[in-house]
């Protein structure tokens, strides 16, 4: 019994002080952030999408005043799915964005515990913890920036190395596809941070695998299967979103300039907190402090343990300083390729950053006197940064407010198909409407994506479809495949009907690439299904 609660006193520890952290959102209504309000909308939307059987969601019919854009086919959908099971169970709308945020701190806390207990002990893996817990720019996220994409990403990365150290310790089926399964569902939960996290991850691979073999060939084959299968599982989202980016205003005008979000050295140090568009980039000068003595304590470590720990370290070296100089302006040339000019603002690095620079706290735990200093050093930042933990101001509005809501959710409209030059105000009269001839519209459905509807024109007609134009809309009329025109400044649907009684139909159907992905990714989750069904079934 003693040695079960000594077992579970660190979980139990780490998760009070997440909810500390957390302790404002279990007050009533919700509070200002950047994006925090966008998260209970498009949660709405996935679920309006879910009901109407669009599978997976990917056209936002409702939104954008009811004229629909491509929300899910290019936004980190995981975080939504993720958000149905509290509403499944009754939960509202905005408690169920809450429990994300929430769980978010409380998976990452046990997590970066259980990866440190793993690579170091229990003691370093709850100095590495309560830093990660702590981390300024963990704040950021849930309380300026409401990043519930970022947030969560900060619970799966710790997961994903956790599961790939104990993959590589001790290889079975079922840790590889956990472990693959875990990578696909980083990319689905913020691609960006997935992005910058994976040559983070290939490098922590490398250095686990030097740390314990000396043969690299079956390994170097065993992480190119994680990552087909991971990359497999996400391919739905991530290869169409990259092939159709074409299509949207992102693909031409980049969210910002980069040159005016990098990051200088001393705010590493010295950001005030802010709750404007330029948030605080501090990371913590105890942090940075504990993770330099951690150092120092391999270096001043027996030779056994500093032979054990140097792939580590020298991992933890690289990441760290390579994700420093790419959020500093001298790396300007490099943001202006490919995977980095991709990326809207050089700052989202201190997600990963964040971690990496936690996990290197739980050097200290390799000497018998540093272990003081981090623990002295762990409670203070604990204690100082509870006083972050907190929004700037609250305000309550019910779930309907959030469900009716059909705004953009985007901040610049970036979304919106390039051919749309006005961009819709307010929501439409009528779904159908007839811009030239003389023709009645009955029996109208229409949902997030599906129109439908019968037409009696006395002559040729012209029909005006209130809904944007995006590759993958088709319209037949009896049946037979008709030509869309959207050449109107609005970009919206418009087809020519002939005398008569008609049945139209509309439907936002799979292009080949949207088809091709999917398929991916339904063989990849069938494979990753048998592996741990096999696993299972041999227990």
């Amino acid at each position: 019994m003693d040695r079960l609660f000594t077992r579970l006193f660190p979980f139990i520890l780490l998760i009070i002080i997440s909810f500390l952290y957390t302790w404002p959102f279990f007050q009533p209504g919700f509070f200002t952030s950047h994006d925090g309000e966008w998260a209970v909308i498009r949660l709405a939307e996935m679920q309006r999408e879910i009901k109407d059987g669009q599978l997976p969601p990917r056209w936002a019919g409702f939104l954008n005043h009811g004229y629909g854009y491509p929300l899910f086919h290019f936004t980190y959908p995981f975080p939504y799915y993720l958000g149905l099971i509290p509403r499944a169970l009754g939960v509202g709308f905005i408690d169920s964005v809450k429990l994300i945020f929430v769980g978010s701190v409380v998976i990452s806390a046990t997590a970066m515990y259980l990866l440190g207990r793993e690579l170091s002990g229990s003691f370093g893996g709850f100095i590495a913890s309560v830093f990660y817990i702590a981390a300024p720019f963990r704040l950021v996220n849930l309380y300026v920036r409401g990043s519930i994409g970022e947030s969560l990403s900060l619970a799966i990365i710790p997961l994903l190395f956790y599961a790939a150290h104990r993959y590589i310790v001790k290889p079975t089926t079922l840790r590889l596809a956990l472990t693959s399964l875990l990578l696909g569902v980083l990319i689905l939960t913020h691609n960006i941070t997935a992005l910058v996290v994976l040559p983070i991850f290939a490098m922590f691979y490398t250095a686990i695998v030097a740390t314990y073999f000396e043969d690299f060939k079956k390994f170097a084959f065993r992480f190119i299967i994680i990552c087909g299968l991971g990359l497999g599982i996400s391919s739905y989202f991530f290869l169409p979103a990259l092939i159709e980016k074409k299509y949207i205003a992102l693909s031409l005008i980049p969210l910002a300039d980069v040159r005016q979000h990098f990051i200088q050295l001393k705010e590493f140090i010295n950001s005030s907190w802010s709750y404007g568009n330029r948030p605080s980039f501090a990371l913590g000068w105890l942090i940075l402090l504990t993770a330099f003595i951690g150092m120092i304590a391999v270096g001043i470590a027996g030779r056994e343990q500093r032979k054990k720990y140097l792939p580590l370290l020298v991992f933890l070296l690289i990441s760290i300083g390579g994700l420093v100089f790419l959020t500093n302006k001298s790396s300007f040339f490099f943001w202006r390729i490919p995977p980095l000019s991709w990326i809207d603002f050089p700052w989202r690095l201190l997600t990963p950053l964040t971690f990496v620079l936690s996990l290197s706290t739980l050097f200290v735990s390799l000497h018998r006197r540093l272990r003081y200093v981090g623990v002295i050093f762990c409670l203070i930042t604990a204690l100082v940064g509870l006083q972050f933990a907190k929004p700037t101001s609250y305000f309550e509005k019910p779930d309907e407010y959030y469900f009716t809501n059909d705004a953009t959710t985007t901040s610049a409209d970036e979304l919106m198909p390039l051919w749309v030059i006005d961009k819709p105000h307010v929501r439409f009269d009528k779904k159908v409407t007839v811009k030239e001839g003389d023709a009645s519209i009955t029996d109208l459905y229409y949902d997030s994506h599906k129109i439908q509807f019968h037409s009696n024109a006395s002559l040729g007609s012209r029909l005006l479809i209130n809904t944007i134009y995006f590759p993958g809309w088709e319209f037949t009329i009896d049946q037979d495949k008709t030509e869309i025109d959207y050449s109107n400044p609005m970009g919206i649907m418009s087809l020519n009907v002939s005398e008569g009684e008609h049945e139209v139909m509309g439907m936002f159907t799979r292009t080949p690439v949207r088809a091709i992905s999917e398929l991916i990714t339904l063989c990849s989750l069938i494979f990753v299904a048998i592996l741990i069904i096999k696993s299972l079934l041999k227990q």
